[in-house]
């Protein structure tokens, strides 16, 4: 048995092929790639899916302003009467008829609404019922405007005031004349 082993060599050199160092290197450097190549290829991957996924939100929510949006046109049913006679604008237009929509839902209901001359975002609506009239402003939310013109309207009405006109433009404050 001594025959079988030669001096200067081990028992695995005999049963491995001994590698150089540069071999050794070389596979190190092919195993760190092939890591650099699969984490490389997962991100590529994630941010395609990524980007497919926010493509489709975008796409999903697009899709959704624009129905909400043709949902929401609202025209306005009553006259709009322009006392300057320089047109009535979008704005205006729309306001009248969301806030002609909002006093319907409290459940009053207005005739018509008179853009005063002289008055950029003002807007005096006539209700049915009531001798007076509502001054509003267009920049304040028509929901509002139309609950605060309503407890106006019983506050007057109660306690047997004759007003000219209310006037809720301002928030949380109704003042009569």
């Amino acid at each position: 048995m001594v025959n079988s082993v030669r001096v200067g060599r081990t028992i695995a050199g005999e049963w491995e092929r001994q590698e150089s160092e540069s071999e050794r290197l070389n596979t190190r450097k092919k195993v760190k790639q092939k890591k650099i190549f699969k984490i490389v290829s997962l991100i590529i991957i994630l941010a395609a899916i990524a980007g497919i996924i926010v493509m489709e939100v975008s796409v999903w929510m697009s899709n959704r302003a624009k129905e909400e949006a043709e949902a929401v046109v609202l025209k306005p049913t009553i006259d709009i009467i322009d006392e300057a006679g320089t047109g009535i604008t979008s704005k205006m237009r729309d306001f009248v008829a969301q806030i002609e929509r909002d006093f319907a839902d409290i459940g009053l209901s207005a005739n018509r609404a008179v853009i005063p001359a002289g008055k950029m975002r003002e807007v005096h609506m006539f209700l049915n019922g009531y001798d007076f009239y509502v001054k509003l402003n267009i920049d304040r939310g028509t929901a509002v405007s139309a609950e605060d013109a309503k407890r106006m309207a019983q506050y007057v009405v109660e306690r047997d005031i004759h007003p000219e006109y209310i006037d809720v433009r301002v928030s949380g404050k109704g003042y009569y004349k």
